[in-house]
């Protein structure tokens, strides 16, 4: 039985005078998703996130939930790596980075980072969402324009709000509507920073960079592109957007996580020297915040080093994608206009993407069932992420559950 409310009807603003308020209507809408069984986050993992993961609600699984795209997370090189940086650094930084020191291991990965994107220099943060809300709010401030992408993520978002710029969205990737709103503004305001992510984290699809560029040179403009996750996936060498358009060294500002294919915790900021040394210093999230704990920082180094030296886990995540994504369109599923890891299976509305989801997980798949606010009311999914370390077999055994499924449920 499905739970009566949505979580889109929890949005919906009502009067009140207590701050607690929707506390009741959550708990209620929470307790009768549980009791339906189409509460599908927060599910507890019992062994190291892979390609097939032992559950403690379902038993084990097939994993097509994760962002662990290049499977780095268990990645014996990796691993070792983590314990050494333990072993020679401690478990723990003890303090942020600009008062209590910093680790020779975080200057080497910051070197790694900029090498990696053939930048200048890097800051690294505690997490990629504190990485966007530092750098925006730190260059960008009253008196300027913020023109973003509508897809682009919530940390891009928030850090433009921060900033105190006035704030205006395109449409998804139109470039004529950034055009035209840029013509209509541009002599408004002082500086102009145009935002997106390059590969948008909902849809799989990538942005139009070439065009941007074009934009912002022709509108004295600067441009950020959060490489979330395109990091190790687009691009001949994993290097991402740039890459992949064939235009490395353009983009004003890069920024990005480190918990997506490189499978760790945190985030960066790369480019010229004098752009990220003032970030580090006005960015409050990096000077308020404890630096990335040594073994974190030891593995990553180790994940930059594998991507610059080996391409196998990137080729077998290509086999996957051509693999999965050919199916699925061959079957008549919405998966949009993806050409990465991650796989939308757009749905349309929120009681049928949960109860596939719930259907999945009763057969051994784990993937993630993505509703409003995550996106647009209309536009529920499954969200599938493959990885580099997913088998034919596996791949096959969730393409064939998912047409039995699409046609149950008239998704196809």
């Amino acid at each position: 039985m499905s739970s009566q409310k949505s979580f889109f009807d929890l949005f919906i603003p009502q009067e009140r005078k207590d701050i607690f308020a929707p506390l009741n209507d959550f708990n209620e809408y929470l307790k009768s998703s549980i009791a339906a069984k189409e509460y599908a986050y927060r599910r507890t993992l019992q062994t190291p996130t892979s390609s097939k993961i032992q559950v403690a609600e379902f038993g084990q699984m097939i994993m097509m939930g994760s962002n662990n795209y290049l499977d780095f997370a268990n990645n014996p090189q990796v691993v070792a790596a983590a314990k050494k940086a333990l072993e020679g650094y401690g478990y723990g930084s003890g303090s942020v980075a600009l008062l209590g020191g910093t680790f020779e291991l975080h200057r080497k990965l910051e070197t790694s980072i900029a090498n990696f994107y053939q930048r200048e220099h890097a800051a690294v943060f505690p997490t990629g969402y504190s990485a966007n809300v530092g750098t925006i709010s730190a260059l960008v401030q009253e008196g300027d324009l913020i023109l973003m992408d509508m897809y682009a993520h919530a940390s891009l978002v928030d850090g433009a709000t921060l900033s105190g710029a006035t704030v205006k969205f395109f449409q998804h990737n139109d470039i004529k509507h950034l055009e035209k709103t840029l013509t209509r503004l541009r002599d408004k305001f002082g500086g102009v920073l145009i935002v997106t992510d390059g590969v948008f984290s909902m849809d799989g699809d990538v942005c139009v960079l070439p065009d941007l560029l074009s934009i912002k040179q022709k509108y004295n403009a600067r441009l950020l592109i959060d490489e979330a996750h395109a990091i190790g996936i687009i691009g001949k060498e994993g290097r991402g957007t740039e890459e992949y358009f064939n235009r490395i060294g353009e983009v004003d500002i890069i920024t990005g996580t480190l918990s997506k294919a490189p499978a760790g915790i945190g985030g960066y900021v790369t480019g010229s020297s004098k752009m990220v040394e003032y970030v580090r210093h006005f960015a409050s999230s990096y000077i308020f915040s404890t630096s990335l704990p040594p073994p974190v920082v030891g593995g990553l180094i180790e994940v930059f080093h594998i991507l610059e030296t080996d391409l196998s886990h990137k080729a077998k995540l290509e086999h996957n994608i051509e693999r999965f994504a050919g199916k699925l369109r061959s079957l008549g599923f919405n998966i949009g206009e993806t050409i990465t890891a991650i796989i939308p299976i757009i749905i349309g509305d929120e009681p049928r993407t949960k109860t596939m989801a719930k259907e999945m997980a009763e057969a051994g798949i784990f993937c993630s069932a993505v509703v409003f606010p995550a996106v647009s009311k209309t536009q529920s999914r499954l969200r599938i992420s493959l990885m580099s370390s997913h088998t034919d077999k596996e791949i096959d055994r969730v393409l064939e559950l998912l047409e039995q499924l699409g046609r149950k449920h008239g998704v196809i």
